[in-house]
């Protein structure tokens, strides 16, 4: 027997068969390839495992060798090595305004101003400003944070307990740099609040309107089409109605009927003194041209039903022909001669269009039976349209008739602006929203029915709002605060520190965020790297304690 070991493919192969003691032969069987970190070089899978041994090792090292505490933000190395440190605000202890006030002035007595709701409010005491030079708030500062507190709830914070007035100090301007730390001046720019919607155009149904035959018929010319723009009055088609031959038939009957009976109660009244005829006979032919009248008056109210005027004086004033000339052209005044001349029947109608717009819609042809009712265009004045938005319940409340409106339909970057007209008192029970109605003006058309895009409700626009960067925005777990630079900061020989300012914030909008009170215009605030002072005036909430002398 004898077996090889093939190192190029790490396994072992059979080279022989196996004989037992009881004479039988079987096949040695090879065994399992090796695991692939013992071929080739096999010290390369180590490597990992390695390093990680080696980072946990120099941790462990660190955290003996400096009492397991974090690396100072400020960086200790760049002061002077031997002076002594204070390590709970990371300056040295000859330098630390905190463990020692005397080294500058005091800092001052903050109340917390139930007005504006924060801590020393720098809209009362404009002293409090960290600006070389004197500033005053303006009085449309004033009014701007009136209309903001008064328009909806705003972020509060607690009276007491805040941290605000307290300083946090760098050893040095290098360190503060090296710490990761940026500033950026507080000031002023357009700020607007408002409730995002989605919304739909829909044609104004007040100028959207239905035209229909008033009575059957079979349509004889189609003189509009879709996208037309007609004016009141217009005629859109003409119609052949039965109905319109039986009123002017009937028309006539009753007016030679009134006439007749007209004439007999003439000849009475000129005979019934000589008595001639009796009495009742008189009596009889005044009820007889009552009746008449009334006939005439009821199939005049039957053209004034299907929508045409008659003038009674025509029929009554004038000679037979001229009256039956008239009757004949009863509804056909706006049809036109040149019209009337192609269709050889007394019995038309001219559908009108009842307001100014443009069709949108046509259900009609040439030819076509139709039934009184059955529309056969759709005229919508499309120079104002809808706007029906979707607004969350919860914000429903914040909406204004009269508020400026401001829409961009979907895949489009034109704004169209207008005013809300109408607010349901429905609220919908699937997506738990309410509509609210604006009207916008489409003098261009570009704003299509039933087209989806996205709205907004302006609720305030504050031309000259303060505002500061968003990242300059913290919570210290009662107050939102940010810091500000002290005025003095690059005085030489004065420490370095900014003081932490409790602040009432309003909108956020592009990266930026509205201070209503608790910053002025000129003051310098930390922008980048502020989570650096947050810790450190945690760290002092925590209770850490001074250190120095220790």
């Amino acid at each position: 027997m004898s077996t090889t070991l093939s190192q190029s493919q790490g396994t072992v192969l059979a080279a022989n068969p196996v004989v037992h003691t009881d004479g039988q032969t079987t096949e040695a069987h090879a065994p399992k390839p090796l695991p692939n970190q013992w071929r080739g070089s096999t010290w390369l899978g180590w490597i990992p495992s390695l390093v990680v041994f080696a980072m946990l090792g120099a941790l462990g090292w660190y955290g003996h060798h400096n009492d397991w505490k974090l690396p100072s933000l400020n960086y200790k190395e760049i002061g002077d090595p031997g002076a002594k440190w204070c390590d709970s605000h990371g300056v040295a202890e000859a330098d630390c305004v905190v463990c020692d006030p005397t080294l500058i002035e005091a800092p001052p007595t903050l109340k917390f101003c139930l007005e504006h709701g924060v801590h020393g409010c720098i809209l009362h005491h404009p002293e409090l400003a960290q600006t070389k030079s004197s500033i005053v708030p303006t009085i449309e500062d004033l009014q701007r944070t009136a209309r903001a507190l008064a328009l909806m709830p705003r972020p509060e914070n607690l009276s007491v307990g805040g941290l605000a007035g307290t300083r946090i100090q760098f050893a040095s301007l290098e360190a503060m740099k090296k710490a990761g730390v940026e500033v950026e001046l507080v000031t002023r720019a357009a700020i607007t609040e408002s409730i995002q919607a989605s919304g739909e155009v829909q044609y104004d149904a007040t100028k959207t309107a239905q035209v229909s035959p008033p009575a059957d018929g079979i349509v004889r010319e189609v003189v509009a089409n879709v996208g037309d723009w007609v004016r009141k009055g217009d005629v859109l088609a003409i119609v052949d109605s039965q109905d319109v031959g039986r009123l002017k038939s009937t028309l006539l009957s009753v007016l030679l009927e009134e006439r007749l009976a007209k004439d007999q109660l003439t000849r009475f009244e000129e005979i019934a003194p000589s008595g001639a005829i009796p009495g009742r006979k008189l009596l009889e032919g005044e009820s007889e041209l009552q009746q008449a009248t009334v006939a005439v008056e009821q199939a005049v109210r039957g053209f004034g039903n299907l929508g045409i005027r008659v003038v009674q004086e025509r029929l009554r004033d004038s000679d037979l022909d001229s009256m039956k000339e008239y009757i004949r052209s009863i509804g056909m005044e706006r049809i036109g001669m040149e019209r009337i001349g192609t269709v050889d029947s007394d019995n038309l109608i001219a559908l009108t269009a009842p307001l100014d717009g443009r069709i949108v819609e046509r259900t009609t042809t040439l030819g076509e039976v139709v039934a009184r009712g059955n529309a056969m265009f759709r005229v919508a004045d499309t120079r104002t349209v809808w706007l029906d938005l979707r607004v969350p319940a919860e914000q429903a409340p914040l909406a204004r008739l009269g508020a400026l409106v401001r829409y961009q339909p979907d895949g489009n970057n034109l704004s169209h602006q207008g005013k809300v007209t109408w607010i349901s008192t429905d609220v919908d029970r699937q997506t738990r929203t309410v509509r609210v109605r604006a009207e916008l003006a489409n003098d261009d058309g570009l704003l299509r029915n039933e087209s989806f895009g996205r709205g907004e409700i302006v609720l305030r626009e504050e031309p000259d709002s303060i505002v500061v960067p968003e990242e300059s925005l913290k919570w210290d777990g009662t107050s939102s605060v940010v810091f500000v630079r002290d005025a003095r900061f690059f005085e030489a020989g004065r420490p370095k520190f900014f003081v932490t300012r409790s602040v009432r914030p309003g909108v956020h909008q592009d990266g930026m965020v509205e201070i209503l009170a608790g910053v002025l215009p000129g003051e310098v605030v930390v922008s980048k790297g502020s989570d650096v002072l947050r810790a450190q005036l945690l760290k002092s909430k925590l209770g850490a304690g001074c250190t120095c002398g220790n």
